[in-house]
């Protein structure tokens, strides 16, 4: 692979994705006999097993291209399960920072999904697997975290969102914005593997509290990454 350093082998049939590199690198040490199979690009992967099963973590770095580059390039080495654990920003009174968000679809305001689906005649929105989705919910439970399922917004513009596009959005239903899964729902329709993400509310899209930090959100990054992992190597894969 160009930017995946890596050969059929290397990436497990069940992959957690993760923005941020260091979360990566912090998730492996959940792993059994973890490898580090790429580092190129700083989309840090390591390959070991979680549970007794193979796993593979990988990085995406942040927004929908760089999203969809990593999960094409994992699809080409055989993920079947592509599960994001990330976070987002929340515009809705009942979800809180500390809370989970299962996305069961992902409004897409990117540039590259819309890419993809005028590329694929593709006419519905991105969409999640509701078996992933239900299991991610109830692991985030078992854990003692908020859960709430439901639609979220990907956004190319981190900065740009403001009080006038949350109302609007609200007003629609929608739980919050982030930044990478309409990408890897979309192209998990088009490559065949299954798809989810689970996603840890840091925050608001617009004010003072756009990010907040502290033990509460850190417990709550982890518990999802975990739930995520949990997830991927519970979940039964298709076999030809």
């Amino acid at each position: 692979m160009y930017h995946l350093k890596c050969v059929k082998g290397d990436v497990a049939e069940r992959v957690v994705v993760f923005g941020d590199p260091c979360r990566t690198k912090a998730l492996s040490s959940f792993l059994d006999r973890p490898r580090l199979v790429n580092k190129n690009r700083c989309l840090l992967t390591y390959t070991g097993e979680y549970m007794g099963t193979k796993l593979t973590l990988s990085t995406t770095g942040m927004g929908t291209p760089s999203a969809a580059i990593v999960c094409e390039e994992l699809a080409a080495l055989g993920a079947k399960c592509i599960i994001r654990s990330g976070t987002m920003g929340s515009i809705s009174d009942e979800v809180s920072a500390g809370d989970a968000v299962v996305p069961n679809e992902a409004i897409p305001l990117d540039g590259t999904t819309k890419s993809y689906r005028e590329k694929f005649k593709l006419d519905r929105l991105p969409v999640a697997s509701r078996r992933i989705a239900e299991l991610l919910r109830s692991a985030a439970l078992s854990k003692g975290v908020r859960a709430h399922t439901g639609t979220i917004c990907t956004s190319d513009t981190f900065y740009l969102e403001g009080k006038g596009d949350a109302s609007y959005w609200k007003e629609k239903g929608v739980l919050g914005f982030e930044m990478e899964c309409s990408a890897i729902f979309t192209i998990g329709q088009i490559r065949g593997y299954e798809t989810g993400a689970i996603l840890a509310v840091t925050g608001a899209p617009h004010g003072k509290a756009r990010v907040l930090e502290g033990n509460g959100i850190m417990r709550a990054i982890e518990s999802c990454a975990l739930s995520a992992m949990e997830t991927a190597v519970s979940i039964e894969l298709p076999r030809k």
